[in-house]
């Protein structure tokens, strides 16, 4: 499923909150920020891009893999990596190379 995963498929989510599902019991909210080109896809492969989430302050998870979901998408899994908290939340960024 990520592998089909480009960049358009993320565009219209731009600024939905996203649940990320902590563990059984728990999830975070995360608004879905933006969604960035980076790099070359000259090769014919998929064009690298980032994501990049916010979380309300107070909450906070460890990079690792989570099950994300919204309304329009199914399920699906994603390596999520804390950037640096500011006042309005923690960032938390995802890449696609």
């Amino acid at each position: 499923m990520l592998a089909d995963f480009t960049a358009e498929t993320f565009q219209p989510h731009v600024g939905k909150t996203f649940r990320v599902i902590v563990d059984d019991r728990q999830y975070m909210p995360a608004e879905l920020l933006s969604v960035t080109l980076w790099g070359d896809a000259s090769d014919g492969k998929r064009h690298p891009f980032t994501l990049l989430f916010r979380a309300d302050p107070g909450h906070s998870i460890p990079q690792r893999m989570y099950v994300l979901d919204t309304e329009g998408m199914e399920p699906f899994e994603l390596f999520l990596v804390p950037l640096k908290p500011e006042s309005d939340g923690t960032r938390y960024e995802a890449v696609f190379a």
